[in-house]
């Protein structure tokens, strides 16, 4: 399509192929022209602003979509729009796109330039679209426009009547069968294989519940353990108040401060420990959790002790992973050798249980 105008001339090319912007989910039809002057030279890197009009005939002034999308000319005079593409610069004054009819009319495509940029266009003039996008006319194929018996691998049924196509399918005499006997596809069947039944679903739920209940440990000592000023030490537990999978071992020393499981899993740990200064003033005591010899990451905890005999509980929780028979150890270390962990005998008046030097308890999580 080629238009005379004054100051403008547009070489047209339209081309029909749909497209699908991979943006958006909208169809469109690429459009291009090149922008010449009235001399037949090239116009490169002009602003322009295009309407383009789709519609049913070149007289009538109904149009069944409009857009005006400003556009720039490349430096050979081309511009490429995608007609019917949802798009942030353009302004769709006639639609939705989705709308049109391909099946219905001809289609003709109005093309008006404005080169000034206050909206007033000149008609470039107005082309039949000869090839309708395939895939925009299928869009809109209706019953009536079938002819024929389309086939299982076009999608269809490959009969014309409900009857026949029960037959094909085996499924004619279903509502004279019995229950027991009636056909079942293999996909129900295979669902119908593998389902639980109650008995498994009370057994899954009871193996649930067990999760994280069938290893544990508590462990204590209640004897002072003398501390050397500013040195890693391991705290012992020489007593078990119960353990099931968790065992206490004893290191190099044969001191029992190896906490050992028997099964992989998260752990949560959690801790008590008395600590007595029997001297004045105060002190720093760190504790930490090691793992196979090796300090855990951001475990270590350091607590304000005071002096003067006063007794000072220090505590703390932390989840850790552990591997089939690894082993935690609770150490810690002072500034000053006279804070000790320390417990207490069986008190009266009133009467309440011993308190230990330190605690541990350990149980498997997941």
């Amino acid at each position: 399509m080629k238009s005379s105008c004054i100051g403008m001339c547009l070489i047209l090319l339209i081309i029909t192929t749909p497209t699908n912007l991979k943006a958006q989910s909208t169809k469109g039809i690429n459009f291009q022209a090149i922008a010449r002057n009235n001399s037949g030279v090239i116009i490169p890197n002009k602003s322009l602003n295009i309407r383009l009009s789709i519609k049913t005939d070149t007289n009538s002034t109904k149009n069944e979509y409009q857009e005006i999308v400003p556009v720039i000319t490349n430096a050979l005079g081309l511009f490429t729009i995608v007609v019917g593409a949802v798009e942030n610069n353009k302004t769709i004054t006639v639609g939705p796109f989705e709308n049109i009819n391909w099946s219905k009319v001809e289609k003709y495509l109005q093309v008006e330039v404005d080169t000034l940029g206050d909206l007033t266009f000149t008609n470039m003039g107005t082309q039949k679209i000869n090839y309708v996008p395939f895939s925009f006319y299928a869009d809109n194929v209706g019953a009536q426009n079938i002819n024929g018996i389309i086939g299982l691998s076009q999608g269809g049924t490959g009969f014309d009547n409900l009857k026949s196509l029960k037959e094909f399918l085996a499924i004619d005499k279903i509502n004279n069968t019995p229950d027991s006997i009636k056909p079942l596809t293999i996909l129900a069947t295979t669902a119908l294989n593998t389902k639980l039944n109650s008995a498994d679903i009370l057994s899954l739920s009871n193996r649930i519940k067990l999760i994280g209940k069938d290893d544990y440990g508590s462990f204590y000592d209640t004897a002072s353990q003398p501390a050397i000023v500013a040195t890693a030490t391991a705290l012992k537990f020489s007593f078990t108040s119960f353990s099931n999978n968790i065992s206490i071992t004893n290191n190099t020393a044969l001191a029992p401060t190896k906490i050992t499981v028997l099964h992989a899993g998260i752990y949560n740990i959690h801790y008590a420990i008395q600590l007595l200064k029997n001297d004045v003033g105060s002190d720093i005591a760190s504790v930490w959790i090691r793992r196979n010899g090796s300090a855990y990451l951001n475990t270590n905890v350091n607590y304000n002790v005071t002096g003067s005999g006063i007794k000072n509980m220090c505590t703390a929780s932390y989840y850790v992973e552990l591997g089939t028979n690894d082993y935690v150890e609770l150490y810690y270390s002072v500034k000053n050798s006279n804070t000790i962990p320390t417990g207490n005998l069986t008190q009266l008046t009133p009467s309440r249980p011993a308190t230990p030097s330190v605690l541990l308890t350990i149980n498997r999580v997941y």
